[in-house]
């Protein structure tokens, strides 16, 4: 069954914290949700992976506007069990669900991106997992290295 796409109009009304996609690739886990001002991606290991705990200033991952986040799930927004490590979509040039909402007088965002869920999966599966499979690789190879 092929899903739905969920329109922009959807998500502007949407709560924060709304997940839309959620699926694991080779052990790591994604998840594609509605943030306070644009959709929002995460990529998450199980709190006992090597890999979890670090900040995200420290992983070389190829995202829209670079990684932003790093933390263990809260239960809330991001599910427990797992180190999260996650960026968003509300950069220079790219349209926010604020200005559906709230409209800022005197500025055009017309030209803007407005991000759909599915070009979001695809950055997520094309860029993101293929850096971080490298990094978690790497990670559980030094962890399993004999002293």
């Amino acid at each position: 069954m092929e899903a739905v796409a969920i329109t922009w109009e959807q998500m502007v009304q949407d709560a924060s914290g709304t997940i839309y996609e959620d699926w694991y690739e080779e052990g790591i886990r994604c998840i594609i949700q509605r943030g306070p001002t644009s959709l929002c991606a995460y990529i998450g290991v199980p709190l006992n992976h090597p890999l979890a705990g670090f900040e995200y200033e420290a992983l070389p991952i190829r995202v829209h506007g670079g990684l932003t986040f790093s933390d263990k799930g809260d239960g809330k927004y991001r599910p427990e069990g797992f180190y999260w490590y996650g960026w968003d979509y509300s950069h220079c040039d790219d349209y926010s669900f604020y200005y559906d909402t709230s409209p800022l007088k005197g500025f055009d965002h017309s030209g803007d991106r407005k991000w759909t869920v599915e070009e979001v999966k695809k950055e997520v599966i094309y860029d993101a997992i293929y850096d971080f499979k490298k990094l978690v690789t790497l990670a559980e190879k030094i962890s399993n290295k004999s002293v």
